[in-house]
């Protein structure tokens, strides 16, 4: 198990030189999995807008560690750059298929606000089942709906077996435009958190409440990984969790 710490921290005495980075930190565990098939990272642009991801490979491959790789660097430096994070997760899908590439990914990308705007946004933008949650005023807010056989038709009344939750209706690979991708925004997070099936699944609706409301920030994605190994996951297990700066506002007149 590995703990990563975002930009903006001191690594070996030295600190990421450019704009103002964005506080984020992220652990990861294999588990039982032969490959660590899950990526998180983060990227912030030369006009101080910020962007982080966490991508689940579909599989137990290095193709599949390969995919989620590529999505997750690819998508947060398309977020920030063009201003938008679906197309981020379609520029993601066009460089694994652009390059012939075998794997594939769920991806949630999340892009913070552009300092010209009056109202400091986060925007979410998901394919597949990677979940996205925000915290506020101490509240737990849900902003991600899985991209599975199972949550749909759980949506739909029917129900099914468990094993259909990791079957992904969207990914990285196989999504075919802009409608297919989920999009929803927040306003002034306190924080972010984007965690891999292998947390979330392990842990239940009501552990990662708990463990945000008392754990801060800088420890809670290992945190969380930790409770997710604690309590038997099979799977990779990754989470990110981003702490937003808060964005100045546009002066008047």
């Amino acid at each position: 198990m590995g703990v990563t710490v975002g930009p903006g921290t001191v690594r070996a005495g030295r600190r990421t030189a450019g704009p103002t980075p964005l506080p984020w930190w992220s652990a990861a565990a294999r588990g039982p999995r032969r490959h660590q098939a899950d990526a998180a990272g983060g990227f912030t642009g030369r006009d101080h807008r910020h962007a982080v991801a966490v991508a689940d490979g579909v599989g137990d491959s290095s193709a599949a560690a390969h995919a989620a790789r590529i999505a997750v660097d690819h998508a947060v430096r398309t977020a920030v750059l063009d201003g938008r994070a679906d197309l981020a997760v379609l520029a993601a899908r066009d460089v694994l298929l652009g390059a012939g590439l075998p794997g594939d990914a769920a991806l949630t990308v999340a892009l913070g606000p552009d300092a010209r705007l009056a109202e400091p946004t986060w925007t979410v933008a998901w394919v597949g089942d990677v979940r996205a949650v925000a915290l506020i005023d101490g509240a737990v807010l849900p902003l991600t709906r899985e991209h599975t056989v199972g949550a749909e038709m759980r949506a739909a009344g029917i129900a099914v077996a468990d094993h259909l939750d990791h079957v992904l209706t969207t990914s990285v690979r196989t999504v075919r435009g802009a409608v297919e991708i989920g999009l929803t925004s927040i306003a002034e997070p306190d924080a972010l958190v984007l965690a891999t099936d292998g947390v979330h699944r392990a842990l239940g609706p009501d552990a990662p409440a708990a463990l945000c409301a008392r754990v801060p920030a800088p420890g809670l994605a290992r945190a969380l990984v930790d409770a997710a190994g604690a309590a038997g996951t099979r799977d990779n297990a990754t989470a990110l969790v981003v702490a937003p700066v808060r964005v100045p506002r546009p002066r008047r007149g």
